[in-house]
């Protein structure tokens, strides 16, 4: 596929397949919510100013939110993970630095480095939405919980789905 526009189809697929089929799944009582346009979040190119890191996960949330009917949680929660996207990059950006041709994919960076990069993302969208959405103090322990096992799960998901998809290129 042409570099130029692989970007937006990463980003483009798992927010069309989160409306199409996810937008409604939470599984096990509530304990693992699949929010498939998060894999769309992650794949946002290295490189990426963070100010486009913000507008994308905006528009990625708004998107989710008109779908779904919810009123600006996904939007909120998709912005407080783009907050932290280009920090976590920061973070466990390697002692070289990354390169013009990384990507934030298990192919270019490694599994432990996606794992990692993924769970900590995933774990603090989790946490934002599902405090958000328990809206009351009594009940943050239990959605608290509930975010981590999903965001756990969630990693998983991910993982596998980037062993199925990605092609094998150089590890780091």
């Amino acid at each position: 596929m042409n570099n130029r526009i692989t970007p937006y189809v990463q980003v483009l697929v798992p927010l069309l397949l989160q409306v199409a089929f996810f937008q409604y799944a939470t599984l096990f009582q509530g304990w693992w919510y699949i929010g498939f346009h998060l894999l769309g979040l992650l794949l946002i190119p290295l490189q990426r100013a963070a100010g486009w890191v913000l507008i994308i996960s905006a528009v990625i949330g708004i998107l989710v939110d008109f779908a779904t009917f919810e009123g600006g949680l996904f939007m909120s929660s998709a912005l407080f993970m783009g907050l932290f996207i280009p920090l976590i990059n920061r973070i466990l950006a390697p002692r070289e630095g990354y390169e013009i041709t990384d990507s934030p994919t298990i192919a270019s960076m490694g599994i432990r480095w996606f794992v990692a990069r993924t769970w900590l993302l995933i774990a603090l969208h989790h946490l934002w939405m599902f405090t958000w959405e328990a809206s009351r103090w009594d009940l943050v322990w239990v959605a608290w919980g509930k975010a981590l096992v999903s965001a756990t799960l969630t990693t998983v998901l991910f993982v596998l789905v980037m062993l199925l998809t990605q092609s094998r290129r150089k590890q780091r």
